[in-house]
């Protein structure tokens, strides 16, 4: 009686716990236990010809790692990619991936760990080389990127509970959280968008004017901004603008997110282009400046 009682007590007690994440096989199981709001991590790797991918899937992922510790913590996939499959091979993608011929769009560099939600939109992505130098910094750096979704989460769903300014404040706080994308959001890329042509047809002052009326009427995440200024930096430069616009601008960029690659690239420039021209008298670099 004692032992039934136990072992009955013991099911009840599991049964309460919470489900606990764990490797999937399969993109839309991945995406069932993922539901609508956990994470879902994807390993993805060149398998069948890419040595330094496959040589990150043995030591990273199948040994005892600080990565493979974390992610067997989440709901995650590995997806082998090959190169001119086998008929076996394109058979074994197909079965990981549900069906589908390639994996999610923004995934451009392999190996890879991607972030994304139970609808299956991608949200963010560990590929650089150098998240990839060691276990411990690709789980730190996929640490920072799951902190981040689920921070943008929260805001979400705040956000979709909320009515008018506060809604669109949340979303705003959302969109700034500049290593995760939104679900549905689409970048503004000033190239695509012609903002580069717009700026040539006019000064510096006109053209500073719109992009701040751009900034200002856009819901942008702080990297778009970012690009948008860039874009501004790049129409000044060309037009000689005075030093200390250069200055004002690139430190700007900087400041919006420094650990971007935008804002490594205006640390750059002020390193570049502002710093050794400030040594010059201000009426000469004042008059460089190309007006109307």
């Amino acid at each position: 009686m004692h032992k039934f009682l136990f072992s009955w007590l013991a099911v009840a007690w599991v049964a309460l716990l919470p489900l606990q994440a764990a490797q999937v096989h399969s993109f839309n199981d991945g995406l069932k236990r993922a539901g609508d709001d956990k994470p879902f991590v994807m390993f993805c790797y060149g398998a069948n010809y890419d040595q330094y991918s496959e040589q990150v899937y043995e030591k990273f992922i199948k040994r005892n790692t600080p990565l493979s510790r974390m992610v067997k913590r989440e709901v995650f996939l590995v997806v082998p990619v090959y190169q001119q499959p086998t008929d076996n091979q394109r058979k074994e993608f197909e079965k990981v991936m549900s069906g589908r011929r390639g994996v999610p769009g923004g995934i451009w560099s392999y190996p890879c760990l991607a972030v994304l939600d139970g609808k299956g939109n991608f949200r963010g992505a560990v590929q650089s080389g150098e998240d990839f130098e060691s276990p411990e910094k690709a789980a730190e750096a996929l640490s920072v990127l799951l902190e981040d979704f689920r921070k943008q989460q929260k805001l979400l769903e705040r956000a979709g509970n909320s009515k008018g300014n506060k809604s669109q404040e949340l979303m705003q706080e959302a969109l700034n959280i500049s290593r995760v994308n939104v679900p549905g959001h689409g970048t503004f890329d000033p190239a695509n968008n012609g903002l580069g042509e717009k700026l040539q047809l006019m000064d510096i002052v006109t053209a500073n004017a719109h992009v701040r009326s751009l900034i200002a009427n856009g819901k942008f995440t702080l990297i778009e901004r970012q690009m948008i200024l860039v874009a501004l930096a790049g129409h000044m430069r060309r037009k000689n603008a005075a030093v200390h616009r250069m200055r004002a601008i690139y430190t700007e960029i900087r400041n919006i997110d420094p650990n971007s690659i935008y804002g490594a690239y205006a640390d750059g420039a002020l390193q570049l282009w502002v710093i050794p021209r400030e040594s010059e008298k201000p009426a000469a670099a004042a008059a460089e400046e190309t007006k109307g």
